[in-house]
């Protein structure tokens, strides 16, 4: 397992990734950074426990929409 040291929102992470899977971890890295970068800059919430949360929320509501798309495709 590899270990990659990361920023999202502006917060130093070291994160376990299997070996080969570099480039697919820094592109979830970019969406839960701009994701949360971009609840932040809204002004609604400042709490970094809140913004994570609802940044979850939508990244996990995107991946449900695909989901249910290809499902659908494959009818």
């Amino acid at each position: 397992m590899k270990q990659l040291e990361v920023q999202i929102m502006g917060q130093s992470y070291v994160l376990g990734c299997p070996e080969g899977g570099e480039h697919h971890m820094l592109e979830a890295v970019e969406r839960v950074d701009t994701a949360m970068c971009r609840i932040r800059n809204e002004g609604k919430v400042k709490v970094r426990d809140r913004i994570a949360v609802l940044a979850a929320l939508k990244l996990a509501f995107h991946v449900s929409q695909g989901a249910a798309m290809a499902e659908d495709l494959g009818r």
